[in-house]
């Protein structure tokens, strides 16, 4: 089967700017999300990851803060309400913490929710990230 190249050309690509409404109990509004491109995916895994020597071993070893990046992503596929408002910040006592307003206005199950609406939306595969789960704890 032969492929034409202008099939992968980006003019010819479906856009990456792919949104969807999250209606959330106790919310008037819904949650505006939107897709992760990969390299904001990437970006965030940075921010997430540190890296440091084993004195024993002397190999550089990295860890990424599975939290952190969870955070790091909520905040910034959430686009409604913006989590950068002075106003809303101000209003859940989180100045300059745009996940740690996301957190005071969700309980532990909405906040799971949005962010497995933000996986689907993005692509991952939440089977696959499930299986692995398990494989792990197995």
């Amino acid at each position: 089967m032969a492929y034409n190249v202008e099939d992968f050309l980006a003019e010819n690509v479906k856009p990456k700017n792919e949104t969807k409404e999250v209606k959330i109990k106790g919310f008037k509004s819904p949650f505006i999300i939107k897709a992760l491109t990969a390299d904001e995916f990437n970006e965030m895994q940075k921010q997430a990851t540190t890296s440091y020597i084993n004195k024993k071993t002397h190999q550089r070893i990295q860890e990424t803060d599975q939290g952190k990046l969870v955070d790091l992503m909520m905040a910034e596929a959430v686009i409604q309400p913006d989590l950068n408002n002075e106003k809303l910040q101000k209003s859940w006592g989180c100045i300059a913490d745009p996940a740690g307003v996301l957190k005071k206005m969700l309980n532990a199950g909405q906040y799971a929710d949005l962010g497995q609406s933000i996986q689907e939306i993005s692509g991952f595969d939440i089977d696959s990230i499930n299986n692995y789960v398990e494989q792990a704890k197995n």
